[in-house]
């Protein structure tokens, strides 16, 4: 009610929102595109007092410069509080993160480039220094953010409205959720909120390097 109120900043279409099996159908008919590019962002927060989480998002493009959001997974300390379990901390993100990948890299391809919030140096120092002592084959490094905001809504709402951007509807829950719930500031109407964006961001993080691969050409 409150979103309806201030309004909401995206309108998610329901074309926008895909089944695993539609995408696989749609992927195996003869001439269908194919992919050209998988990465993944990661959006922190390590608050046990917000709802703020920390989001990783996996992206995937297609040849016919379609982007679709394979999976989402979201952690929160404040919920694991509630739950009494020790909160994440930077340490315990590389793991959960590798784990992430490889189950997407399983399930749709490999995507070796993962992007993490440039504002959030523990977690990255902690990821690099999990591929020094461990090894893994993917490469952890500071999100690009030089787009403003307002720039990267602007591209997501014109894909969103010429189908340019497809969401995997079982696999991106909470990614759904917050498109639902993103609104403009009550009081800076010509802002966003700063909330319910958290898996937003992170999918922005992995889309923003590969911003030129993705929408018709018209």
């Amino acid at each position: 009610l409150r979103a309806r109120a201030t309004g909401l900043v995206f309108d998610l279409p329901d074309a926008a929102q895909i089944s695993t099996a539609a995408l696989r159908q749609l992927l195996a008919r003869p001439g269908a595109p194919h992919w050209v590019q998988f990465s993944c962002g990661v959006d922190t927060s390590y608050s046990q007092q917000t709802d703020d989480t920390f989001a990783f998002a996996f992206d995937g493009i297609l040849s016919d410069r379609r982007k679709v959001t394979l999976a989402v997974e979201v952690h929160s300390n404040k919920e694991r509080a509630l739950a009494h379990r020790p909160p994440l901390a930077p340490s315990d993100i590389p793991a959960l993160l590798v784990e992430f990948l490889e189950r997407q890299r399983a399930a749709w391809g490999f995507g070796r480039q993962v992007f993490i919030d440039s504002a959030d140096q523990a977690t990255i120092t902690e990821c690099v220094k999990y591929k020094r002592l461990h090894g893994c084959i993917y490469d952890f490094v500071p999100a690009w953010k030089k787009m403003p905001v307002i720039d990267r809504i602007n591209l997501e709402c014109g894909w969103l409205a010429h189908g340019d951007h497809l969401i995997l509807a079982g696999a991106c829950a909470p990614m759904i959720r917050e498109y639902n719930a993103y609104s403009w500031d009550t009081k800076h109407p010509d802002q966003p909120e700063d909330r319910n964006d958290h898996t937003i961001n992170a999918e922005q993080y992995a889309w923003l390097p590969y911003k030129d691969k993705i929408g018709a050409i018209r």
